[in-house]
């Protein structure tokens, strides 16, 4: 097939790789090449409550509208609810202090929204019974278990009364939502984005906090309720304590990723642009999946880097991208659009190891600026932190390749030095106010935040790397490092190396890995 770089200008980019805001997308597209991972099952299961966990640019709202889009061709009615939905109460909400004021208030306002999501699904946006289902929701129904069923008995006779037996289709667009609820008496609501305002202070710790116990108390105390939310994994970590945690912690559900889905994923988004029959089953096999996933990936890449190039000759192309990326299906899409911007620009046909060099400054400069943006309500000077993280002159002169990597002596002298200079306060959920962090919590935080990770070299020789969500206690002053030593992520390196000229990409051999693919 031959391929043309009008591929690659924006609006064909887009389509290539997929928006990077999932909820943005059209249905039909992000069915079209959405790769579903093992998460994905527990969050279409029966069960309850469901609170899908992960940093910035994991996949939250794709796996949750996924869900959504899927579970709308069942028998369970589907709702998404957006936090401006709810502003009639928000004021409310913002100002009330007492936590179980605030449960209250969520389960009113949700209540009510849920009876309106469901009439609006027919038009019925007036009439004396309508106003009753939604006094009757607020004032007492919010409290009954049984809810559903009381809802679709009071919606059934408006139901009746608006739609007639001429109208083709009931079961299906948006008629068909009142029907199925009536019928079957299950609903299941999806919310995001309610992290979305979020500024890491108490009143928003207290709202979210209060949220996940009114959500928790209804899918309990409600027949045939069930509840998806997404939330931040930094937002969740500051919420948590002993007062409420363990009554959530078998509702959690870890938007994760390793190397392997997230190439899956790309080479998915490429067959559904170009119309290719993505073969997953071919995908699965270890001997034979390094050559289905790249046979895609080589309609849009080279499939290696060019022998003449400053860095990376001959490397292959995926093994780039894995070492850039964080793990994470938006650095995917966001380092694919950059050099597919680039290859547009110069007019090329494929993506070359030229359009990766090009923009891997600005490249780093952002991912830097996303891990700040979503973790300085935890550390207030995490910006100051991270770029005093660069190596030093000294560091330059007498390490060639490994500059950015630290025994766990190393490090923590590298944190001590610079805590000499600054103070460093960090988030701590048990008291609910910043303290100050010793060497131990600092060099802790870079690595649950992913700023550094694990490595060490396995008996052949490769490096095997830990990241936070596979090993949560390394680094705390009980647990030691494990063996491990800690390397900068490449993702950030050049953003560190701005100004100092140190040539960063000589520290990164992307082959030097153990192999993911």
């Amino acid at each position: 097939m031959a391929q043309s770089y009008d591929d690659f200008k924006k609006e064909n980019r887009l389509k290539l790789f997929g928006h990077e805001d999932a909820v943005k997308e059209k249905e039909e597209r992000l069915s079209s090449y959405y790769y579903k991972t093992t998460q994905y099952e527990d969050v279409i299961s029966d069960i309850g409550m469901q609170i899908i966990i992960g940093e910035k640019g994991t996949g939250k709202s794709a796996l949750l509208k996924m869900a959504f889009m899927e579970t709308k061709d069942s028998d369970v009615t589907t709702i998404w609810i957006r936090l401006d939905e709810l502003s009639e109460l928000y004021n409310e909400i913002l100002n009330a202090e007492n936590l179980y004021q605030l449960k209250t208030l969520w389960k009113r306002s949700i209540s009510k929204l849920v009876v309106m999501k469901l009439a609006s699904s027919i038009e019925l946006a007036c009439g004396e019974d309508y106003e009753k289902a939604l006094q009757w929701a607020y004032s007492s129904g919010y409290a009954s278990r049984d809810f559903i069923a009381r809802t679709a008995k009071m919606l059934k006779p408006m139901y009746e009364k608006y739609i007639t037996p001429e109208i083709d289709d009931l079961d299906k667009g948006e008629r068909g939502v009142m029907l199925r609820m009536i019928e079957h008496k299950q609903v299941r609501l999806f919310f995001d984005d309610f992290d979305l305002d979020w500024k890491g202070n108490a009143q928003d710790i207290l709202k979210i906090k209060s949220l996940l116990l009114s959500l928790s108390d209804m899918t309990s105390d409600m027949d045939g309720l069930s509840v998806r939310i997404a939330l931040r994994t930094d937002v969740y970590d500051m919420i948590r304590n002993e007062e409420f945690s363990d009554k959530l912690e078998s509702s959690i559900i870890r938007c994760k990723w390793n190397n392997r889905e997230i190439i899956k994923a790309l080479a998915k988004r490429i067959c559904s642009y170009y119309n290719i029959f993505f073969d997953e089953e071919a995908t699965r096999d270890d001997l034979t999946m390094q050559y289905n996933l790249v046979k895609y990936l080589n309609y849009v890449f080279e499939a290696r880097f060019d022998k003449s190039t400053r860095v990376w000759g001959d490397a292959p192309t995926h093994r780039v991208i894995f070492s850039l990326i964080r793990r994470k299906p938006r650095d995917m899409v966001k380092l694919c659009l950059s050099v597919a911007e680039d290859a547009y620009s110069q007019k090329l046909n494929k993506i070359n190891a030229a359009c990766f060099l090009n923009i891997l400054e600005s490249y780093s400069q952002e991912r830097l600026k996303d891990l700040v943006n979503e973790y300085r309500n935890q550390l207030p000077k995490l910006q100051d932190l991270l770029v005093r993280m660069a190596p030093t002159k000294l560091e330059i002169q007498s390490k060639s390749s490994e500059r950015y990597v630290y025994s766990t002596t190393e490090l923590h002298t590298k944190i001590k030095n610079i805590q000499q200079n600054m103070s460093l306060k960090i988030y701590q959920p048990i008291s609910e106010s910043l303290q100050m962090a010793d060497f131990h919590q600092i060099s802790h935080f870079l690595y649950k935040i992913g700023f550094i990770t694990g490595r060490k070299r396995n008996l052949s020789g490769k490096i095997s790397r830990v990241y936070f969500d596979e090993s949560p206690y390394l680094l705390n002053i009980n647990t030691g490092d494990g063996g491990y030593a800690w390397e900068i992520h490449p993702a950030y390196r050049g953003a560190l190396a701005k100004g100092i000229n140190d040539s960063w990409e000589n520290t990164l051999d992307v082959e030097d890995d153990e192999d993911d693919l």
